[in-house]
């Protein structure tokens, strides 16, 4: 039987990526998560739901999703290679293409910090 992490060493872990990797997508995401009074369910309902659902509110507007984008551009050309070559599957790049590819990019991270976690979700 798998225990499930509690919501403190939930925290503690996403504040030591914000601690470490100040700059970084994953802190970008952690500190996302911090703001949820259960990050648990931030990654659960961030990963049913999407960024498009808007609950993540610097990523609703174009100006804030281009921003993030040209900010974290190298991060994420990284992580578009990488699961395009795990997967074996092209991402079909949709409409704005900065917009698309900053969601995609928290949405992965979100999944892969959620993983790292041991969540269930």
């Amino acid at each position: 039987m798998t225990m499930t992490p509690s919501n403190t060493s939930i925290r503690l872990n996403l504040e030591m990526i914000v601690s470490n990797e100040p700059r970084t997508l994953r802190a970008a995401v952690a500190r996302e998560a911090l703001d949820y009074d259960n990050p648990a369910e931030f990654f659960t309902d961030l990963l049913n739901h999407g960024c498009v659902s808007g609950m993540v509110s610097s990523l609703i507007y174009y100006t804030d999703t281009h921003a993030f984008f040209d900010k974290y551009y190298e991060e994420i050309e990284d992580l578009r290679c990488e699961y395009e070559e795990e997967t074996g599957v092209q991402i079909n790049l949709q409409h704005d293409l900065k917009n698309f590819l900053a969601w995609f990019a928290f949405e992965e991270t979100a999944y892969r910090l959620a993983n790292e976690l041991e969540l269930s979700v």
